[in-house]
């Protein structure tokens, strides 16, 4: 098997993982959101941010292990694969929040969150990514 399909298949999964994960984040945060109250807009918007927290808190511990268990001298790349898939993922939910299931139209406030829930594991996942290549890049030594 070449590294190129290995690294492939690690990606994909970190991903599965990462969503099975936080799934299990998901459950284990119901008994806290059964008990936060969240009106007019800006609750609306903490609403659909708290629905995302435990992707984004798995997005950045999945940027993590894929750096570390990855095996290339610039993982970066591989990082922005699996941005990408949770990007996919992120957008495929925020498609099916606003197009089924309600009851009146959703309002600004709630598109608004929903794509923030959508696009912010993207983002942790890229900047945590980042971090952690750079500060395994300063304590590894310069291979000669």
């Amino acid at each position: 098997m070449t590294r190129f399909i290995r690294n492939a298949l690690l990606v994909i999964g970190v991903w599965e993982v990462s969503s099975l994960i936080a799934m299990l984040f998901r459950i284990l945060l119901i008994p806290v959101g059964n008990r936060l109250i969240f009106s007019g807009d800006a609750g609306n918007v903490a609403y659909w941010l708290w629905e995302g927290l435990p992707d984004a808190l798995v997005a950045a511990l999945a940027a993590v292990a894929l750096v570390r268990v990855i095996e290339t001298r610039k993982p970066f790349a591989w990082v922005c694969v699996l941005a990408a898939l949770l990007l996919y993922s992120g957008g495929l939910h925020a498609w099916k929040s606003i197009r089924h299931g309600w009851n009146t139209a959703p309002s600004t406030a709630d598109h608004v969150g929903i794509w923030a829930e959508a696009s912010i594991p993207v983002l942790v996942c890229l900047a945590v990514g980042i971090w952690w290549i750079r500060r395994s890049a300063i304590s590894r030594p310069a291979d000669s």
